[in-house]
């Protein structure tokens, strides 16, 4: 069946990813994290503050996105909260307080969604992010893909600031 609001976040979702493989990434600290999260995640309070601490930044440094269902009881950390039903017939997301998290620009994004859809690929591409982590997949998504099982949040983190420190994109605990 034809769909046209699938058919237009597909085409705008492939047009973003020339966009970002055309970015250059500029080396700078990491003052502000965006957090692309869904119920499959794993991302628990706990959780989040193993994140904090990894990254040694405040809970106020961190915008947290998550992608869930009408169906899914999922009990958010905080932030915002979306399904596909937040994109018009035309794939232009309609929701005001998506739009103004989408208008904030981070150091980092960690999308700890594993891309199980099309909505959650489209929505992790507007995020404006100048260093993109995610989990290992076949698409050119992510500067960095970690290969960790899903849901394994402590080992992405932990393989993430590693590997961050290396870039230079985040402070080794000498001072280097």
């Amino acid at each position: 069946m034809f769909n046209l609001k699938e058919n237009s976040i597909r085409r705008k979702t492939a047009e973003m990813i020339k966009k970002l493989s055309q970015r250059q990434i500029s080396v700078s600290p990491i003052s502000r994290v965006a957090i692309l999260n869904n119920p499959q995640s794993n991302l628990t309070f706990e959780n989040l503050k193993y994140v904090q601490k990894a990254l040694k930044l405040s809970s106020s440094q961190f915008d947290i996105f998550t992608f869930k269902e009408k169906n899914d009881h999922y009990n958010e950390l905080r932030g915002i909260v979306t399904d596909k039903d937040v994109f018009s017939l035309s794939g232009k997301i309609k929701a005001p307080e998506i739009l103004e998290f989408l208008d904030k620009s981070y150091d980092l994004l960690l999308d700890f969604t594993g891309m199980t859809n099309l909505y959650e690929k489209y929505l992790s591409l507007s995020i404006k992010a100048n260093f993109r982590v995610g989990y290992f997949n076949e698409e050119e998504l992510y500067d960095l893909m970690i290969e960790v099982a899903k849901g394994k949040i402590k080992p992405f983190v932990d393989e993430t600031v590693r590997c961050l420190k290396i870039l230079g994109l985040l402070k080794s605990d000498n001072g280097r």
